[in-house]
């Protein structure tokens, strides 16, 4: 049995040990987060972005994200696998909020979920999951569900104002049983001052070293997409420039042989190589996907 991700987060926050974390959709993310030994995997709505190549995250929809976390569960310790909700209608009665994430937590076997903003909906819906042993993780600063009313992806607690609404939710939040925040693009000395306040963990995204851990998009850690990361966002390789070049040979091979290109010496029946094993793994988490009941 793996650690559960309360248990972890407290443990590291105890310790003042960085949280590390990463967003994770399907077996290739969570595989590496798992070998990587992270803390926990959000299967974040930023799906919208990276996987659909939307704009926002607004057209995701809740079994989007209960799709993608089924696979994830089954490649890192579900116990720390964190899914989030969605823009949606739910978000407008604490009690529909309630019965989604609880239907959502049960479908996906996630080991908590996450949910923007700390207004009366969150905070009530986030004591009542916490009443019935469903951890909660919040998410104040930049809400991207909300990017259209909030002005765009902008730089957030700037004004004292803005500073103290960020504190006061962040206490409510707390307050409400939330096991752990994201801090989203949060002026790095509030998100300290914050972090500092909270007896519970801090994630940054965007907020600087002072929060008790941090999370990033895989894409943007891996370089997975063309153009640009988010300016807050290092990256650690640039896989996009290599994998089309890989793409753009293996092409060129095709069209200049009669057959497809195999490796010298393959013959049919040999031992199956990574990419076989990788090509069955992807099969049986579509056959998971589709078996009778699972839905």
């Amino acid at each position: 049995m793996s650690e559960y991700l309360v248990n972890r987060l407290r443990s590291r926050m105890k310790k003042r040990e960085p949280i590390a974390s990463i967003t994770a959709y399907d077996y290739f993310s969570a595989r590496l987060a798992a070998e990587a030994d992270l803390d926990f995997v959000l299967v974040g709505d930023s799906l919208g972005n990276v996987i659909h190549g939307a704009d926002s995250t607004i057209a995701v929809e809740l079994s989007d994200v209960v799709y993608h976390t089924r696979i994830v569960v089954r490649h890192f310790p579900a116990e720390r696998v964190v899914l989030d909700m969605p823009l949606g209608g739910y978000l407008a009665s604490s009690t529909e909020l309630v019965k989604a994430a609880v239907e959502a937590f049960k479908q996906s076997g996630a080991g908590a979920v996450k949910f923007e903003g700390a207004g009366r909906v969150q905070l009530e819906a986030a004591e009542q999951l916490s009443s019935l042993g469903v951890p909660v993780m919040g998410h104040i600063g930049l809400q991207p569900q909300r990017v259209f009313s909030q002005g765009g992806f902008k730089r957030q607690g700037l004004r004292e104002e803005d500073a103290a609404r960020l504190r006061s939710e962040a206490r409510a939040l707390e307050a409400a049983g939330a096991c752990s925040i994201v801090l989203e693009l949060v002026q790095p000395d509030l998100a300290g001052e914050i972090s500092d306040e909270l007896s519970i963990p801090t994630i940054g995204i965007g907020s600087g070293e002072l929060c008790d851990g941090q999370i990033l998009v895989i894409h943007d850690v891996l370089g997975l997409l063309p153009g640009d990361a988010p300016g807050f966002a290092r990256q650690y390789a640039q896989l996009y420039g290599a994998a089309l070049q890989a793409v753009r040979r293996y092409a060129a091979d095709v069209r200049e042989s009669a057959d497809p290109p195999q490796v010298q010496g393959s013959q049919p029946g040999a031992a199956p190589g990574a990419a076989d094993l990788h090509t069955a793994a992807l099969l049986a988490d579509l056959a998971a996907q589709e078996a009778p009941g699972d839905a």
